[in-house]
């Protein structure tokens, strides 16, 4: 990968997730709305730049997904490279959609927010409106 290749949306999100810790296919699908067949063909990508490790431990992992513990396969595995962790700090982040990759409950906390930033906004003009009603009508 040369310094003015760009990566696509869903392999930035990738390294960014890896780089936060969520370092196997399962925990990036879970903490994103990527399918695993999404996460797995970008880590053979980022693997073939030289951005990722990827890695198949053996044996099974215990996780509680949706309430619920799972046992499974251990999945796919991704650790950054030197040259993945160079690529995240100096790559400046695209305009990425901020609603595409979230959680579902990272939706639902932002809607949460933006109605109660709404919300104050409306009441806030309300009290704007009617400062100027007043300074006009004297």
């Amino acid at each position: 990968m040369t310094d003015n290749t760009q990566l696509r949306d869903k392999e930035h999100l990738i390294l960014q997730q890896i780089n936060s810790g969520n370092d196997d296919v399962q925990k990036i699908t879970a903490a994103t709305t990527l399918e695993n067949h999404h996460v797995t063909y970008a880590f053979q990508k980022l693997e073939e730049h030289g951005l990722i490790e990827v890695s198949k431990p053996d044996g099974m992992v215990e996780r509680v997904i949706d309430g619920q513990k799972r046992v499974f396969q251990h999945p796919k595995q991704a650790e950054l490279t030197e040259k993945g962790e160079q690529y995240l700090q100096h790559s400046e982040p695209e305009d990425l959609d901020d609603y595409e990759n979230l959680s579902h409950r990272e939706l639902v906390q932002r809607i949460h927010q933006l109605e109660q930033d709404m919300a104050e906004l409306q009441q806030s003009f309300q009290t704007f409106r009617k400062q100027v009603q007043n300074h006009l009508e004297r």
